[in-house]
């Protein structure tokens, strides 16, 4: 498997990618989770939130290849963790990362797929879940051809968001695995409160929020706001790209195509901002009484979750490449709860959903109702990955 890593390469980060440990080892039992960048950590969030108050004995360490969603998760007081930069999946590195850390239970969040970590888990009998877990088809038949080399049978379950991804570990794993379809976690998010002093710069039912925009999509957006922002000069569009460090490319995407963009940080009046820090995103959502949500204009990256919006009842737009949240667009879709559209219809979609915000955000909250209590489920989940 690739091995990628995003954010600044700091001597702590590299140390870390080769397994030396920056932190040293507590006394109490280690609960090691992982997960990709800070999408796929602040979706388990309640969950580690929880196994925190229930196993007061343990700690958790936790590992992503994005040293930026560290930084935020260091600032998550109901989620104390020790936090490293994860290793690379080679096997002497994982022994030196397993001989420091020697975790008693593993939880690999969505998507990520190590074989070697894997195998190095299984060999020291170390349990293992994977948790929020997603599997496209396109990955169930690659990774199908590889059978028991990508390590995945050595886990004890495996609690899928979505029954096409529960059905595609099976054609991998065969009917006999631990595979369970639950609720994604993305549908428990609990969005932070909005800082009331940014909050009073914007006038929600005139703002619009593109969240988590990816490379392709900023001009599209960009042009389709500026034939609304011609009818009306009250407008405004906040752009919260999914990499900060793109802030200097939308920037100037923006200025070449006649705005005069400004940090949301900025506290000049403008009408387009871009957010430049990651972690800024969730408060921004009650801001806007509409959001387009990135990473759907663009083929390749599958669409980003609706459910941030629906809590904080902003009308949703997406473009059409919607595959990692496929039964959730589709069922937004088909309830009328949502806009979606291609680049030459997206001015479109966003006159609609800020003119019916209203309407569509009450829609697509009845669709797809956030989940209030799972405790239930939580202590399920815990007593799979039989702690010791």
């Amino acid at each position: 498997m690739a091995q990628r890593i995003t954010g600044k390469i700091t001597p702590q980060v590299a140390r870390n990618r080769f397994g030396n440990a920056t932190t040293p080892k507590p006394v109490a039992p280690l609960i090691w989770v992982h997960a990709a960048s800070l999408g796929e950590l602040s979706s388990v969030r309640p969950f580690l939130s929880h196994l925190c108050k229930t196993q007061p004995n343990h700690r958790l360490l936790i590992t992503t290849n994005n040293p930026a969603a560290l930084s935020v998760a260091a600032q998550w007081r109901d989620v104390p963790a020790i936090l490293q930069t994860a290793p690379l999946d080679i096997p002497a590195v994982l022994r030196k990362f397993l001989n420091h850390w020697q975790p008693v239970a593993f939880v690999n969040v969505e998507t990520e797929v190590w074989p070697n970590r894997f195998a190095a888990l299984a060999e020291r009998k170390i349990p293992c879940i994977g948790l929020n877990a997603r599997m496209s088809a396109k990955s169930a038949k690659r990774f199908a051809k590889f059978g028991r080399s990508i390590g995945l049978q050595h886990f004890r379950a495996i609690y899928a968001q979505s029954a096409g991804s529960a059905e595609n570990f099976r054609k991998i794993l065969g009917p006999k695995a631990m595979i369970e379809c639950i609720p994604n976690f993305k549908s428990m998010v609990k969005l932070p409160h909005t800082d009331p002093a940014l909050a009073s710069r914007f006038d929600r039912k005139t703002t619009l929020l593109a969240a988590s925009t990816h490379e392709g999509e900023d001009a599209v957006i960009l042009s389709a706001f500026s034939k609304l922002a011609a009818k009306n000069n009250a407008l405004k569009l906040i752009i919260a790209p999914r990499h900060p460090d793109r802030f200097a490319e939308v920037s100037k995407t923006a200025t070449d195509m006649g705005f005069m963009p400004k940090p949301l940080s900025d506290g000049t009046e403008t009408t387009v901002y871009i957010v430049e820090r990651l972690g800024q995103l969730p408060q921004l959502y009650a801001l806007s009484a509409a959001t387009f949500v990135g990473g759907s204009l663009v083929p390749e990256i599958g669409g980003h979750t609706p459910y941030e919006p629906i809590r904080a009842n902003s009308a949703i737009i997406t473009g059409k490449f919607t595959i990692n949240f496929l039964s959730e667009y589709r069922a937004l879709n088909d309830a009328n709860a949502c806009q979606i559209a291609n680049p030459g219809t997206l001015h479109q979609a966003f006159s609609v959903a800020l003119e019916n915000s209203t309407q569509y955000a009450k829609m697509a909250r009845s669709v797809l109702p956030p989940i209030e209590n799972s405790d239930a489920l939580f202590a399920k989940i815990i007593q799979s990955m039989e702690i010791t």
